[in-house]
């Protein structure tokens, strides 16, 4: 048995003081436990999230993906906080009990206060729990497209931090808009290239039938209820044109990158970050809901 801890660069705020999770398909882990650990960073004395593992084989970087990165990806989802981490050296300690006496934080929640941005909800690691419940209910072809999904709406995330705005802007907002896609059923392709009818080059691929824009309107229609559909609709399509209408033949994502793209002329950033937000949020919201549809 191999057995590892991560300390996570982010604050734990939850009712209990530790969480054992359901091991993810396709993995080697045994055990997991998610806990609040002492922390040097996390403000008003609490702790940070550490999460111990321990696997059947040792962790590679073949396999961290598949035994440590579909968690990360998981807990990126639900606080909305980056989850960098670092390993901590065990020094002879063998189970978790040990782990949780060395290392447990002695706060670990503070009801009134949201550590996580975007999800002020509380019990972000219970929440966990109950989408790995969803996603060992769902068949495997409904999970490897939440995986892949998840997976690019995470690197959408870690790409805020880039220093160029009209870079970063432009990346994860396309990836967003590619977590969506995935989890959209896409229409078929034609089995050959067609070429562009102005310049007769040949094109990446050729959609027929129903197009993309349509898929992700059913999409969002099939997942969602409620007030926030019509604007979920608004904010994808003007998205997909924004990002779509030039890029993968030109390579143009909004006919004027070079020229401050989806910042040009932006003089308040209000609308622009509030824009942004709701995208995150549509996607997360979409992620969870493509789950509980699919377990049903």
């Amino acid at each position: 048995m191999k057995r590892y801890l991560f300390q996570l660069n982010n604050t734990y705020n939850n009712e209990k003081p530790f969480y054992e999770i359901d091991s993810l398909p396709n993995s080697d882990v045994v055990k997991v436990y998610i806990f609040g650990g002492r922390s040097d960073f996390a403000p008003n004395g609490m702790g940070s999230i550490y999460i111990y593992l321990e696997l059947r084989d040792e962790l590679t970087p073949r396999n961290v993906f598949y035994n440590l990165q579909r968690i990360l990806n998981l807990i990126y989802l639900e606080t909305g906080s980056s989850t960098y981490y670092r390993e901590i050296p065990l020094n002879g300690l063998s189970n978790f009990d040990e782990i949780y006496t060395t290392f447990g934080a002695s706060k670990y929640f503070d009801g009134a206060t949201s550590y996580h941005g975007i999800t002020p909800e509380p019990n972000h690691i219970l929440r966990v729990q109950q989408l790995i419940t969803l996603i060992n209910k769902v068949n495997e072809n409904e999970f490897m497209k939440f995986d892949n999904s998840l997976n690019t709406y995470v690197w959408a995330l870690e790409l805020r931090e880039l220093p160029n705005p009209h870079l970063k802007f432009t990346l994860y907002m396309t990836l967003l808009l590619s977590s969506i896609e995935q989890l959209s059923s896409s229409p078929s392709n034609c089995d050959f290239h067609d070429p562009c009818p102005k310049c007769q080059r040949e094109l990446s691929h050729h959609v027929k039938g129903q197009g993309q824009r349509q898929a992700l309107e059913n999409l969002i229609r099939h997942l969602l209820t409620g007030a926030g559909v019509e604007d979920g609709v608004k904010r994808v399509s003007l998205l997909y044109g924004k990002l779509r209408s030039s890029f993968l033949h030109s390579g143009n994502l909004y006919g004027g990158e070079k020229d401050g793209g989806f910042l040009e002329g932006v003089e308040n950033d209000t609308e622009l970050l509030e824009d942004e937000l709701n995208i995150i949020l549509l996607v997360r919201k979409l992620l969870e809901q493509f789950l509980v549809k699919g377990s049903q």
